[in-house]
């Protein structure tokens, strides 16, 4: 054989170099990996500062007053029953007393929500005061459908009242009628507290058991407002000052309309829609599963989207160091592990800055600010790595496109996973096709990255 095609002998300090590019390769994908570790400290202290806001809520909302569930107005009615007992040998006839309690036929409601934000040092909460109207009517008591005597009805204690979840809440003092007779509203709570609310006693008769209810109160509360359709039609119509309602429970608004300026927002509920009927025998179950209303959500959720932010620290960090070894092969420089440590330890800092300045300018201010400071940071200290100006611009722009990728990602909640991946196959695709001619095969051997023959020609 030729002794000119033989294949020539690897020198020695072919293989240790060998070794040492890919010891780099690996100690760079062990830096990535190991920023994850104060990666994980950035979410727990996400959670600590949520934690701090819960605290600031639940001190401001147990001073204001806390959500607010509205049940009613219905009737309570008192009536006995004679029972046959046996005392001593003898029978006896004795009251049991019992109540039944009435819900309305018609029940129609309207409130006008003036939201506010309360503060606590740099937290925000969201408080409203609500201007309630009712107008709810009664009609005859079908008693012998209520298997009632009229005889046994206490029609002198019969009362009409009003569930209310937090009786903190009640501004000022309500204003309702009866029949246009002025009622006067004293509190009351059953259990252990379960059932609270107003109440007051009213005067019925057998011949005239229908009534007409109606009146006003201001009702504060906090984040939430909601009502139970107690009845047969359960109209309610809400507005407000709040840009940004929720609307939340067992039914939606038949017709709504948010504004930069307030919502209007309209329910209407038959008794068919709801799983129980017109009275109930000696207490009110809990009905909370049939509530329906609206929760004021604050937009500025800084926390929420700093912790999805964070989430993709370890894209940021792949991608940045991806696109600076493609560089360091490009440029012919070299890069020491130590400045990809550093460079590395800049984009976790970053979601630290980020934490604490969306905490008094808001997320997206914050983002920005974060984003241009570790881009400069990380661009001039590029000028140590890089021998020409052109060469740290490039990286610091590359550094910009992929903030912006996650920014937008960050908005587009419904549209998150599919804009990703589209970026993400867009960034391997111009990976691919950037480091199509690097002769990976020489690149170890010291020989020039870049291939000199044309595209498809084989390495002999």
């Amino acid at each position: 054989m030729d002794q000119n095609s033989k294949t020539p002998a690897l020198k020695p300090e072919t293989f240790g170099f060998a070794k040492s590019a890919s010891i780099k390769l690996l100690i760079i994908g062990l830096i990535a990996l190991a920023l994850l570790i104060p990666q994980s400290f950035t979410l727990d202290l996400i959670e600590e500062r949520q934690l701090r806001l819960y605290e600031a809520e639940e001190d401001i909302r147990g001073k204001w007053s806390r959500e607010q569930t509205l049940l009613g107005p219905y009737l309570s009615l008192p009536y006995f029953e004679l029972k046959e007992i046996v005392s001593n040998g003898e029978k006896k006839l004795v009251k049991e007393h019992k109540t039944k309690y009435i819900l309305p036929e018609q029940l129609n409601l309207s409130g006008n929500i003036e939201a506010q934000l309360l503060h606590r040092g740099i937290f925000d909460v969201v408080v409203y005061t609500n201007t309630l109207s009712f107008d709810a009517s009664f009609d005859s008591l079908e008693l012998e459908k209520m298997n009632l005597q009229a005889e046994n009805i206490l029609w002198n204690q019969a009362s009409i009242m009003i569930g209310i979840s937090d009786l903190r809440g009640i501004s000022g003092s309500p204003h309702f009628k009866v029949n246009e007779k002025s009622l006067v509203m004293e509190p009351f709570s059953v259990g252990k507290g379960e059932n609270k609310g107003l109440l007051s006693k009213i005067h019925l008769d057998s011949n005239n058991s229908s009534l007409r209810f109606s009146g006003e109160m201001i009702l504060k509360g906090s984040k939430d407002f909601s009502i139970i359709p107690l009845g047969k039609t359960t109209k309610l119509n809400l507005t407000g000052n709040w840009p940004s309602p929720s609307f939340q429970g067992e039914f939606l608004p038949e017709s709504r309309e948010i504004t930069e300026a307030g919502f209007e927002s309209n329910w209407n509920i038959l008794h068919f829609n709801r799983p129980f009927g017109q009275e109930f025998e000696g207490y009110i179950p809990d009905l909370s599963q049939s509530a329906f209303g609206l929760s004021l959500v604050n937009p500025v959720d800084q926390y929420q989207q700093s912790t999805r932010t964070s989430k993709y620290a370890i894209l940021i960090i792949t991608l940045s160091f991806l696109a600076l070894y493609l560089m360091e092969l490009f440029t012919k420089s070299q890069i020491h592990p130590i400045q990809y440590t550093l460079i590395g330890f800049a984009l976790v800092l970053y979601y630290t800055l980020l934490i604490a300045l969306s905490e008094h300018l808001g997320f997206s201010n914050a983002y920005w600010i974060a984003s241009l400071a570790t881009i400069i940071l990380l661009g001039l200290y590029s000028r140590s790595i890089f021998n020409k100006l052109k060469e740290s611009g490039i990286f610091s722009a590359i550094l910009s496109i992929f903030y912006i990728f996650i920014f937008i990602i960050i908005k587009q909640q419904d549209f998150a996973l599919l804009i990703g991946s589209i970026g993400l196959f867009i960034a391997l695709a111009i990976t691919m096709f950037i480091s199509r001619k690097i002769n990976f095969s020489h690149l170890e051997n010291q020989n020039p990255i870049w291939s000199n023959k044309p595209e498809g020609q084989i390495s002999q």
